[in-house]
């Protein structure tokens, strides 16, 4: 009997892109996982891994760099979030070719997980339009707005099942391995030095009278304790937020153990380091194998 592999891809931002590497090493151990779940951020690389377009993503996160994350940074601070959703849903939609995707369109079987904002509730996205999907999945508070699908507005999913191993064996997997990101989220994040960032060209009295409002959206506060400083804006969303996921996962995993749990060591990757991806990958692939023969054990290879 041909037993069906699935993958729980979690949440956890710029950290999502160790999913690549996982999934990459994964393949190289001969495994090929039929059915992908993914929350947030696993959304967005399981949708790439289940169109055959993971190569495109992978190229596009190891092009980032600090420069170009900025460039997705909204003057606008409203509730609507920091980040310029609208350039970032363009950029993906070129990478990933989704806007006219379904799911219908997948080479793999792939669902991804939101929540619904007005009653709290876990909704599980497996049908229509890929690109209302992970938008709806991706809504992380504070940085993309919420999305609304079939009259609902939806946030991220990682708010109420931050690792889906339950909606892998719902679609039918029969044996789940499940990549959780924040294991160790309590980490440092470091500032991104804006001046570098502003364009030479840009007007100067725009970019003074905004610096400093994204200066103080993005202070952070030293793991090592030298420069405490009091948490504020995004700073306060996203950690509370991921401190919250990393809670929920555990719990969550404890009544829906998956066979094989991975959990990469990402001390020093925050919010918005996708200029850290190369790092990532590698750390996902390097977890693959030190974990490779309880994997094939558990899988019973």
């Amino acid at each position: 009997m041909n037993n069906k592999i699935g993958l729980a891809l979690g949440s956890g931002s710029a950290r999502g892109m160790t999913h690549i590497g996982i999934i990459q090493a994964l393949e190289k151990m001969g495994i090929y996982p039929s059915i992908i779940a993914g929350c947030s951020v696993g959304s967005l690389v399981g949708a790439s891994y289940a169109t055959n377009n993971l190569d495109k993503l992978t190229t596009w996160a190891l092009s980032m760099s600090e420069s170009k994350i900025s460039q997705f940074l909204s003057l606008n601070f409203n509730a609507t979030g920091f980040i310029n959703a609208t350039r970032l849903q363009k950029l993906f939609e070129n990478t990933i070719g989704i806007k006219s995707l379904t799911f219908n369109d997948m080479k793999k079987s792939f669902a991804a997980v939101a929540t619904d904002l007005s009653t709290g509730k876990e909704v599980w996205l497996n049908q229509g339009s890929v690109h209302d999907a992970l938008w709806s999945s991706m809504a992380f508070p504070g940085l993309f707005p919420c999305f609304q699908h079939e009259n609902k507005w939806l946030v991220d999913g990682g708010l109420v099942n931050p690792v889906p191993v339950s909606l892998c064996r719902a679609m039918g997997a029969d044996h789940v391995i499940a990549v959780n990101l924040n294991a160790d989220i309590i980490n440092s994040y470091e500032v991104i030095d804006i001046d570098k960032k502003v364009n030479k060209n840009s007007d100067s009295s725009l970019w003074q009278k905004t610096k400093a409002g994204i200066q103080k959206t993005l202070n952070v506060i030293s793991s090592d304790g030298s420069k405490v400083k009091e948490p504020k804006g995004i700073d306060v969303v996203s950690n509370s937020i991921h401190i919250m996921s990393s809670l929920l996962t555990r719990s969550r995993l404890i009544g829906d153990p998956p066979d094989v749990l991975l959990q990469p060591r990402l001390p020093d990757v925050g919010l918005l380091h996708l200029h850290k991806s190369e790092f990532c990958i590698e750390e996902g692939r390097m977890t693959v194998e030190r974990m490779s023969e309880e994997i094939t054990y558990r899988l019973g290879l």
